[in-house]
């Protein structure tokens, strides 16, 4: 029912296709011509998609007309051996079109080997940036894409050494999303910022079985430019919170992100929203993914628990630290001070 539902929607007239989304397809900044983008429901390309572009033109342009919603863009081409990502995945559009570039890499092959065990599997590859091994890099497994592969995920790898080498074992048999990243900052979590590097295997998800290996080779591309609103945790088109961060003597704080919850007690589970750095004037905005009451703080890092000395602070205007957000709202102000164990 799901790939009739599917080949009904690519049948439609364009004419009922309200929402557009343009851009070009590169590799090392070279255009990719005769490539097909496809629109996927989540980041789970193994799904038919819900709606697949023309070939690429010569300068590597594509369009694609669809109805408002969030969509994860990709491109398979087995015939060239490429896989393309879009680095804001997932992309939301409504009235106004969007521009979205994807970056493709070489489409790697899961390889496979023995691994010592009859009752679990591993995932072991290589990192690559621009054909070469790299040190540094933070690989990560995903159970689903349920959280758009953000987060701490299921595993997180040791940053790779020179070899760029990274390795899970003892794992259960599933399948799983590996992504790959690192962030010029050397922070372990948190938003991916231009100029950072990362990558999405073109195999996800991999199948882990007990007793073998899954050998995953990894292409990561440098993300290019940063688009506020999709750079962030949310939605690009929900409702803006926007203030200033500043420390407890009113002065600005710059490189911490502004996060919202949902529930009042804040564990490890994702937050609905999560804003880019502040800016040197303390400046942030918060796209928050639709109205509601949401718990609101600012913090350095983001993952763990807040650890001593990271500037961490909430909203302390209600005694719950709760804001209800009904519309865009300005000049939320928020202190951060240093985390004390005392």
């Amino acid at each position: 029912m799901k790939r009739l539902a599917a080949i009904i929607f690519l049948l439609l007239p364009a004419q009922m296709w309200a929402a557009t989304i343009e851009g070009r397809v590169v590799r090392d900044g070279e255009p990719v011509p005769d490539v097909r983008v496809a629109a996927y429901e989540s980041l789970d390309f193994s799904a038919d998609p819900s709606a697949l572009a023309a070939p690429t033109a010569a300068d590597g342009g594509y369009r694609l007309d669809l109805p408002p919603g969030e969509y994860a863009l990709y491109v398979h081409d087995r015939d060239q051996g490429l896989f393309a990502f879009c680095g804001h995945n997932p992309v939301s559009v409504a009235d106004e079109p969007v521009w979205a570039g994807l970056q493709a890499v070489p489409l790697k092959p899961i390889g496979e080997g023995a691994y010592g065990s009859d009752y679990s599997g591993a995932v072991e590859g290589r990192v690559l940036f621009e054909g070469e091994p790299l040190a540094g890099a933070v690989a990560y497994l995903y159970l689903d894409a349920s959280e758009d592969l953000k987060g701490q995920g299921y595993r997180r790898s040791v940053p790779t050494g020179d070899d760029g080498f990274f390795a899970f074992d003892e794992l259960p048999e599933s399948d799983y999303f590996l992504v790959v990243r690192k962030r010029r900052s050397g922070a372990r979590v948190g938003p991916v910022l231009a100029g950072d590097l990362f990558g999405v295997h073109g195999a996800n998800p991999i199948p882990v079985k007990a007793g073998k290996v899954a050998k995953a080779d990894l292409e990561v591309v440098r993300k290019v430019r940063e688009m506020p609103g999709v750079e962030t945790v949310g939605g690009a088109d929900g409702l803006t919170v926007r203030g200033r961060v500043v420390d407890g003597g009113g002065r600005p704080v710059s490189g911490v992100h502004v996060f919202a919850y949902t529930e009042r007690v804040i564990g490890h589970q994702r937050p609905a929203a999560l804003s880019a750095s502040t800016d040197s004037d303390g400046a942030y905005a918060l796209v928050l993914p639709a109205s509601g009451t949401y718990y609101i703080g600012a913090r350095q890092r983001y993952g763990d628990s807040p650890a001593p000395g990271e500037l961490f602070g909430m909203y302390d205007e209600t005694a719950d630290h709760g804001l209800e957000v009904i519309e865009d709202v300005e000049g939320i102000r928020i202190v951060v001070e240093p985390v004390s164990l005392q």
